[in-house]
């Protein structure tokens, strides 16, 4: 079982959990995913099956689109709300003018200080484990992100002292949106906390095509092409260098379009492999045998 399966991620299951439920449904052991959401976090994940498990390295780099509901007057350890409260602040009214101009700031690049509660690795131990254990915090630098897209897409509303509206973000790879939460927090002057968390599009996957892990045990899940969605030119090669493809040797860069990645077919159009530039030597190399 070859290709790319899109699944609405329900909140509570980590990545791991789902991507164990799949490969235990389809019986399939060759399974990753393009992006880890957090737990609190629902919607697409991006599996990719069989074979497409080589493609996964081209699959990651791409811009994310979520909704994010972000609550002022409350901080958390996590910067989201599972975390516990570090800060409070009472709202009582909110100016619709300034928070829509706190979120454009964040317009553009710039870097960013991951969650005390990440994923990212130090010395070979994960963030969060520093910080569950009580320990001193290593040293992490600032990441750096683009933020192409913050718009509020709700009304503020006030309740029980604090404010809550929903956001639409379109980010570069590697942007914590719990930290996005956090930092506008900061520069609207109140603490804030990610309240809640859909991730609707990765690259040009959207969640509409996505399935329930009730419709993958049911067997109602369409696999995608991959190969169709990496956007790389195709050629078709000679005898003499399909041979040479098919055995992970170079090839010239005379056959080849440009230096970009490049997708290349046996003499009846079977994908072969895919091949990238090799600066040392001037010619086009392996990159992944298809």
């Amino acid at each position: 079982m070859d290709g790319i399966l899109l699944v609405d991620k329900p909140r509570g299951m980590t990545s791991h959990d789902v991507v164990f439920k799949v490969r235990k449904t389809l019986s399939e052991p060759r399974i990753g995913h393009t992006g880890t959401l957090d737990p609190m976090a629902s919607g697409l994940l991006v599996l990719c099956l069989g074979k497409a498990t080589k493609l996964v390295r081209y699959l990651t780099e791409h811009d994310k689109v979520y909704e994010a509901t972000i609550q002022v007057g409350i901080a958390t350890d996590t910067d989201d709300i599972t975390g516990a409260t570090i800060a409070t602040r009472p709202v009582e009214t909110l100016d619709a003018a300034r928070v829509d101009a706190v979120l454009a700031s964040f317009l553009g690049t710039s870097e960013q200080m991951p969650p005390a509660y990440a994923a990212i690795k130090v010395d070979g131990r994960k963030l969060y484990e520093y910080a569950r254990s009580g320990e001193a915090m290593p040293d992490v630098p600032a990441r750096p992100i683009d933020v192409k897209e913050l718009v509020r897409t709700s009304a503020i509303r006030i309740e029980n002292g604090t404010a809550v509206f929903t956001v639409r973000a379109h980010v570069s790879k590697g942007t914590y949106i719990r930290a996005l939460a956090r930092d506008f927090g900061t520069r609207l002057g109140f603490p804030a906390t990610l309240f809640a968390l859909r991730r609707i599009r990765v690259g040009a996957f959207d969640l509409v095509g996505a399935v329930s892990l009730d419709s993958v045990g049911k067997g109602d899940c369409a696999l995608i092409d991959p190969l169709a969605t990496l956007g790389f030119a195709r050629i078709t090669l000679d005898s003499e260098n399909e041979f040479k493809a098919r055995n992970g040797a170079f090839l010239p860069l005379v056959n080849f379009p440009s230096t970009t990645e490049t997708i290349v077919c046996s003499g009846i159009d079977q994908p072969l492999a895919i091949y990238e530039y090799d600066a040392a030597r001037g010619v086009m190399r392996l990159a992944v045998m298809l």
